[in-house]
């Protein structure tokens, strides 16, 4: 799987509650520990009901900060990281963060406060269309205009913020819906089901890795995102392929492990970067060909053809020539691989 699914805790009995109260008895639903944020007028009733509530607030000084710190809690975590900030230029302190998140495929939920929904598109005070600015930045939005719908929207941004290839999810709360009671249940609950390995594209890909003589294992995040690094380490031990790794892939193989030659790319080592030119096969493992990684992608490993390993399809072929696609969880994928590997050693 990608990034950790939340253990549903079990839904209490519907009870009247504000919407703001629902939201924050949500997340700790969600088994969320912290979240980080800073107040403003547009999201005080939140902040208002985390009073008694379980959840560690982390008071930041700006909300970029609070954005930051749930992308880095969420990696080393592991969980999906929760920010909070008001309407207007609060929401829009967040975009730095939010595309951070997005571009490194951090699984994180955004909750920005909104004016009333009744002064909506009149220019109000602290108004921004925060959706539609951050579009291009999300994996989704979601909007929520009545308080009923806060549990299904707070797991439904959950799911997929964390499913898949993971990354930033927003929820837009108007502040009449953060007042409106309702008594709302819980039990709203997604499916989140792995994709299967393609076993035809594992073989295709048995088949490129025996025929080329100077594979290269090409590592990037997308293998500690998928919890794929012990999978990964046994695949290069078994097969003795040598590996280069991304910025973000380091520590998925120890520095001292015969064959790992470092990190590859502009500010990389010399080794990798040479490997990577002379080899003939690139196996990469949850890469995306980010140009700090590549350089002139038109000189890039120039003799190499490419098994491309993502759980992001449209990463696949997308800046370079795939031959062999294996799409789905990374992890499942790898150790299918390795037991065909195994079965008949290099």
């Amino acid at each position: 799987m990608s990034a950790a699914a939340p253990a549903l805790k079990t839904p209490p009995a519907p009870a009247v509650m504000t919407g703001a109260r629902l939201l924050v008895s949500s997340l700790e639903r969600m088994g969320v520990e912290v979240v980080f944020g800073y107040p403003g007028g547009a999201i005080m009733p939140i902040y208002d009901a985390l009073t008694g509530s379980s959840l560690k607030h982390i008071l930041v000084r700006h909300e970029q900060a609070a954005a930051f710190a749930a992308d880095a809690y969420a990696r080393l975590s592991g969980k999906v990281g929760v920010c909070m900030a008001t309407s207007g230029p609060g929401a829009t302190n967040l975009i730095t963060g939010i595309a951070n998140a997005m571009m490194d495929s951090a699984p994180m939920v955004c909750i920005t406060g909104n004016v009333p929904q009744g002064v909506m598109g009149t220019d109000a005070f602290q108004e921004i269309d925060i959706l539609g600015v951050t579009l291009p930045i999300v994996k989704h939005s979601i909007l929520v205009r009545d308080a009923a719908e806060i549990p299904a929207a707070i797991e439904q941004a959950f799911h997929i913020a964390a499913s898949g290839r993971p990354g930033p999810v927003l929820v837009d709360l108007p502040k009449d819906v953060q007042f409106a009671e309702t008594a709302a249940p819980f039990g709203f609950n997604i499916p989140n089901e792995a994709a299967e390995a393609d076993p035809d594209a594992i073989a295709e890909a048995e088949r490129f890795i025996r025929a080329a003589e100077r594979p290269l294992i090409y590592i990037g995040g997308g293998v500690k995102i998928g919890r794929a690094t012990e999978a990964l380490r046994a695949f290069a031990e078994t097969t003795g392929i040598p590996a280069v790794a991304t910025l973000n892939a380091l520590g998925t193989v120890p520095t001292d492990a015969p064959g790992f030659l470092g990190m590859l790319g502009m500010h990389g080592a010399r080794a990798a970067n040479e490997a990577v030119q002379a080899s003939d096969l690139l196996i990469v493992m949850g890469a995306r060909f980010d140009d700090r990684a590549t350089g002139k992608l038109a000189e890039f490993a120039p003799h190499a053809r490419v098994v491309h390993f993502d759980i992001d399809a449209s990463e696949i072929g997308k800046l370079r020539e795939t031959h062999v696609a294996v799409g789905g969880e990374i992890r499942p994928a790898i150790e299918a691989l390795t037991a065909r590997m195994a079965a008949s050693p290099l």
